[in-house]
């Protein structure tokens, strides 16, 4: 146990803090998030309590033409990340959880899941490995624009592994 003390004692806690960092801003902050509507979708984001509530009012048959991201995340290359958070929807529905750079062209760097939300919150959580990464331009997010309907999200990180 003297062993383990002495170990914290010489590891500074900046170093054990870096590691366990959240990447993201306040999940429950609309400043946090960059809500987009392009062409015919349509939709709002408010805060409710801990989480962040996006409504899609109008789809047009293109799923990031309602979408919302967090921006300007450092992610290094090559390097693994966890991203989890809790989601549920009004309706049973999908979304899509995207990694990208956030400029043109807007490529993808590693991670694509599609999510299958209820109406009772479940924890996400997926990891991967960022490729082809834009220097402190990277965006990760949803893509919302495939149904109309009511998605909350809470306790969302974005951790180094």
């Amino acid at each position: 146990m003297k062993a383990l003390a002495l170990i914290a004692f010489l590891i500074p806690a900046s170093v054990i803090a870096a590691d366990d960092a959240n990447l993201l801003k306040p999940t429950n902050k609309t400043e946090s998030w960059n809500f987009e509507q392009h062409e015919g979708g349509k939709g709002e984001m408010k805060a409710v309590d801990d989480a962040i509530v996006f409504t899609t009012t109008e789809v047009d048959g293109t799923n990031w033409h309602v979408q919302v991201y967090q921006l300007d995340l450092d992610l290094k290359e090559g390097a693994q990340y966890v991203v989890s958070f809790e989601a549920k929807a009004e309706k049973p529905q999908s979304a899509r959880l995207e990694a990208s750079i956030g400029q043109e062209d807007w490529h993808g760097i590693g991670l694509s899941e599609e999510l299958f939300l209820t109406k009772d919150y479940k924890k996400q959580e997926f990891t991967f490995r960022a490729s082809g990464v834009a220097e402190k331009k990277n965006r990760i997010g949803f893509m919302l624009g495939d149904n109309k309907g009511v998605v909350s999200v809470k306790n969302m990180t974005l951790k180094a592994k």
